[in-house]
């Protein structure tokens, strides 16, 4: 077999091994890869949204707890109780700060020992992001105070003291959810979006395809031209000049092919009358001989067409 026909016959095989890495999977990889970096770029926004609230909370419950001092004797309440208070707030101490001078404070033990503040009464959004990741890297066991504006005129500025792991507990619990969440849209947005292309791209595409490799394998063939379908959008108008320069390949090869009959047919004709040519150039050599005036006559002007005639098979 030559090597010209063993490329050929290869040539399906190679098209067959690349089809994994082919149209529909690049879509599939880019669609989920997008949404994927879609729901990044919502992710850093929410995880810090998510952070800022979760503290809020925590200092309007201990803003409740520190109301209880209200109605106490000397504002001040029984270690029990203040224990209680302070679980059920989920901090270690409150400070509530009144008219720049007046402290109401809330607290079952000495504290230890605070290892950030953070302050949410002006909170920027660069900031925020910082704190955010610098809270899902930090060590274990942190202590931190946030301090934050009294709400419904309490007072002017609340202070509380928490432990940090309850909060990043919380926030890694917001992430994976985020993260499931994201992967259930990313694999049915991509679903959607693979079949949708597939079906309005990358079929017609391959239906393209393959009638370019089956006509290219017979061109001579009529019914390997392809049939264009209804479409009128890019794909209908490919596949209609796809059609079209099928046929007028096609023309091109059969007007070819009648030309190369001709020209064997020509010179077929030529090699008889060549042959015949030299037959009668033969006969007019013997004619010479004759010793007949009259023919003798004849001779000149016949072997003068004679040689004309062969004169013009030879050009």
């Amino acid at each position: 077999m030559s090597e010209a026909g063993q490329e050929q016959k290869d040539a399906p095989a190679a098209t067959e091994n690349r089809r994994p890495t082919g149209l529909s999977a690049k879509l599939l990889f880019l669609t989920i890869l997008f949404v994927m970096i879609a729901e990044v770029l919502i992710y850093v926004p929410s995880i810090a949204n998510f952070r800022e609230t979760w503290l809020k909370e925590r200092v309007a419950a201990a803003q409740i707890a520190s109301l209880a001092l209200e109605a106490a004797p000397d504002l001040v309440v029984s270690a029990d109780l203040a224990g209680e208070l302070l679980t059920n707030a989920g901090v270690l101490a409150v400070v509530l700060e009144r008219d720049s001078a007046r402290k109401l404070i809330l607290q079952s033990a000495m504290p230890p020992q605070i290892d950030d503040r953070y302050d949410l009464r002006q909170i920027m959004a660069l900031r925020s992001l910082y704190d955010t990741f610098q809270t899902l890297a930090a060590p274990p066991g942190r202590v931190i105070s946030v301090v934050d504006t009294a709400q419904h005129g309490a007072g002017e500025r609340i202070e509380i003291i928490l432990e940090e792991t309850p909060l990043k507990a919380a926030m890694f619990r917001f992430s994976v959810n985020v993260l499931s969440l994201s992967l259930s849209i990313a694999v049915i947005t991509a679903i959607l979006v693979y079949l949708t292309l597939n079906w309005l791209m990358v079929r017609p595409i391959g239906r393209l395809t393959r009638s370019m490799m089956h006509f290219c394998e017979k061109p001579e063939d009529a019914s390997r031209v392809i049939a264009p379908s209804s479409r009128q959008d890019e794909i209908g108008r490919a596949e209609a000049e796809l059609a079209t320069m099928q046929h007028q390949l096609r023309a091109m090869l059969q007007q070819k092919a009648h030309l190369a009959a001709l020209g064997l047919a020509v010179s077929k004709i030529n090699h008889d009358l060549r042959n015949m040519l030299a037959h009668a150039q033969l006969m007019s050599d013997r004619l010479r001989s004759v010793r007949d005036p009259a023919v003798q006559r004849l001779v000149p002007k016949l072997v003068g067409a004679l040689d004309r005639a062969i004169e013009l098979c030879s050009n």
